[in-house]
Formats: C-alpha cells, structure tokens, sequence
C-alpha cells in the first residue's frame, strides 16, 4: 500500500520502531511514558533539562502528549551532543514523522525512552528524542454511535500514545487504571483512512499495550471505506 496507509499503521510516540503504532504507536509504538512535574518547557534543547543528572525532559503541559523518535543511524560526533554517558548522541534533532502537531521544531535527548529502547534491542545503540505535541481533548457525547463500527464498509482503527504527564483542562478522565488517560479524544489528522469527531478510550487495547510494557493510553473506532477499495476485506 502507499506510503500514507503505512503512516496510518503507526502507533503515536514510538518514533521508527512503531505499528499504529505509532512508532510505533505514533508506530513503533511503544516505551515507557516519561511522568514527572507539570511544568511545560519553553523549547527542546539540552538547557530543557530539568537536571543534568536526571537527563529527563520536562514534563508536557495540559492537553499535551508527548511523542518519540528512536534511530541507530545518527551521526556518531555532534557539535552539541548529549550528556555523559549518552554523548554519542546528538543533543537535538529536528521533528519529524510527527503524528500530533508538535508544539516545537527540535526534539531534545531522552534518556528514559533510550535506556527503556537500548533494553529491548540489545545490544543497544539507539538514540531516543522525544517532544511535546498538542492532544484534542473531546467530550464522550461527540463519539459516533458504537464507533461507526456498525455501518457498511467499516473497519477498525486505532491509536495509541503515552499516559499524559500533566493531566486535560477538559473532558473527562477514564477510571482506573487509566486515569491518566483522558477518556475521548480527537484522532489527528492523517492518523487513520478517516479521523471520527471523537474516540473512545479502549480498556482491551490499552490493556494489550501495557501487557507488553508500554505505558500508553489507546482510542479505536471505525473508518468507512470507499466501495470498492478493497479495504473492507481488512475489517
């Protein structure tokens, strides 16, 4: 299929190594959510830190999520690399393959996602960045009857993305365990075949995800094919 359908396989916030995922999630989806204060940072750079020795990003605001990238291909020298002992790496990247809208243009060095992606694929020589992206937030009532799931020619989607850092300003929150999770959220643009005006958080896929790990949260839905698509044989 073309590059766009295979985009829409990712899972949110698991840079290249993802199935939508993206990311790894978006997509290879996949590692651990950073959680601490809920403070936003001002720009992704190596001064973003909130400690050398932590090497942990700063937190993503309210109605922010946060979303990864993990490569082995980057240069091995850089004029502003990462602290000790990551200093292989680059300090910064440039977004890119973004699923939400990044709130900036850099990626910053993430030493939990790299640590978390160094263990799962020994021996080890992946570089983590990670962002703040903006999250649509929406109200349980905007959801379609049973997702769509019930008319002609639909077929299942997902999304998944990290557990939120500092909590929504709207909206409600999913019970336990997911209460880090907001409970409806709007699908990014481009994330699926067709983006609904709502989704539900989804206990089984959620569920399915922190099985393997991944502190994540997961929304499904519908899409409607085109007739004669041929994609609704993929339902």
């Amino acid at each position: 299929m073309g590059d766009g359908l295979k985009r829409r396989t990712r899972i949110a916030g698991v840079g290249r190594f993802f199935l939508f995922g993206t990311g790894v999630l978006l997509v290879a989806a996949l590692p651990v959510a950073c959680s601490s204060s809920a403070e936003t940072p001002d720009a992704r750079s190596p001064s973003g830190y909130e400690g050398a020795k932590s090497l942990v990003p700063r937190a993503c605001g309210k109605d922010q999520v946060r979303e990864y990238r993990c490569d082995a291909l980057l240069p091995l020298s850089s004029a502003l690399p990462a602290p000790e002992p990551y200093d292989a790496c680059p300090g910064v990247i440039d977004v890119v393959d973004a699923i939400f809208v990044p709130l900036e243009k850099t990626a910053a060095f993430d030493a939990v996602r790299t640590e978390f992606m160094r263990r799962r694929a020994p021996p080890g020589s992946q570089c983590c960045y990670s962002w703040c992206a903006r999250l649509d937030v929406a109200d349980a009532s905007e959801v379609p009857p049973n997702g769509r799931c019930g008319e002609p020619l639909a077929f299942a989607e997902k999304i998944c993305m990290p557990e939120l850092e500092s909590g929504i300003t709207k909206g409600a929150y999913a019970g336990a365990p997911f209460d880090r999770c907001a409970y409806a959220v709007r699908p990014p643009q481009g994330a699926s075949f067709s983006v609904p005006p709502a989704a539900l958080l989804s206990a089984n896929l959620t569920t399915e995800r922190r099985n393997l790990g991944y502190a994540e949260c997961c929304y499904g839905w519908c899409s409607i094919a085109p007739p004669g698509s041929g994609l609704e044989r993929n339902r």
